[in-house]
């Protein structure tokens, strides 16, 4: 195993236990993503710090708003992480606001709007990005009402900040939903699958072609991955720039890492061991995303989690 995969690996271990402490009466699926989000950023979560942006958020906004419920513990997770927690707050409260005025009102979905909003540093573009986002969201809309759900706004709002179109998105998802319908995924997995291979760079041919090789890789190993909410985290990790089959070794040996962890073994494990190798495509997906590319799959992908998971 990698050196720097076994850090990675023991980090989002560590960050799990650390963030359960938090709020432990959340789904503990909520503990993994949140986990990756410190992994992703170099940071080791404070229990401290964490609980004391708990008190903030509450104070601020109160136990019944935008920022309250499972979207809280990915608030405090930010929070915590800025040298101004206060501060960080009321940006995300301006990126709430910005959200409530350019989109329909879908409240489970404010609070990560505004969190994708606010990845955007410079807060004079905001207005701009939202505007772009509108009509991104419009244009899916006016063309696919009936798909069109509450997570097209997390879509429309980085692919405004990414820069890519929109046109040229939706056809690359096109194309790769054509090429994988092999793969006998419901019509909502394979969509989300399509939109993170459409937001890294390459031919759909060719990405297509790795996902299904590095699925049929792990399958090759007697390793089962899920064909629900987790597929299109490996999707993720098939654009990984090293050849596939060394994304399914990585993914083999995180798995490996992972299964002799406390939450992950035992008669009766905390996840089963098609979620634990998610969280091991998770870990291998989140070492590359360095990569403009890769880094806005990575986003949309973790956004893409808590809307299946916790709206």
């Amino acid at each position: 195993m990698k050196h720097s995969l076994e850090q990675l690996a023991e980090q989002f271990v560590s960050a799990q236990k650390t963030i359960s402490r938090v709020q432990p009466l959340l789904s503990m699926y909520a503990y993994p993503v949140c986990a990756e989000l410190f992994v992703e950023r170099g940071v080791e979560p404070d229990l401290k710090k964490l609980k004391k942006c708990e008190r903030i958020l509450i104070k601020k906004a109160g136990l019944f708003s935008d920022f309250s419920g499972t979207s809280s513990l990915v608030i405090i997770a930010l929070l915590s992480m800025s040298d101004d927690p206060e501060a960080m707050y009321d940006r995300l409260k301006d990126a709430r606001d910005l959200v409530r005025r350019y989109f329909p009102p879908v409240p489970d979905y404010v609070a990560l709007a505004a969190i994708v909003l606010n990845e955007e540093e410079d807060q004079a573009k905001w207005e701009d990005i939202a505007r772009k986002a509108a009509d991104i969201y419009n244009g899916l809309k006016k063309k696919h009402r009936i798909l069109t759900s509450g997570g097209d706004i997390l879509l429309s709002l980085i692919l405004a900040r990414s820069g890519r179109e929109r046109e040229d998105v939706t056809a690359d998802a096109k194309a790769c939903a054509k090429l994988l319908s092999a793969h006998e995924l419901d019509p909502k997995t394979l969509q989300s699958l399509c939109r993170v291979l459409s937001l890294a760079d390459g031919d759909p041919e060719e990405k297509c072609d790795r996902f299904t090789r590095l699925y049929d890789l792990l399958k090759d190993h007697g390793r089962k991955y899920g064909k629900e909410y987790q597929i299109p985290m490996l999707g993720l990790a098939s654009m990984l720039p090293e050849d596939i089959e060394e994304v399914a070794q990585d993914i083999l040996d995180v798995d490996n890492y992972l299964s002799k962890e406390d939450m992950y073994k035992g008669i009766v494990p905390k996840y089963s061991k098609t979620v634990r190798l998610m969280h091991a495509a998770m870990v291998v997906a989140g070492s590359g995303g360095s990569q403009q590319s890769l880094y806005i799959a990575m986003e949309i992908t973790m956004w893409m989690l808590f809307d299946v998971l916790f709206i």
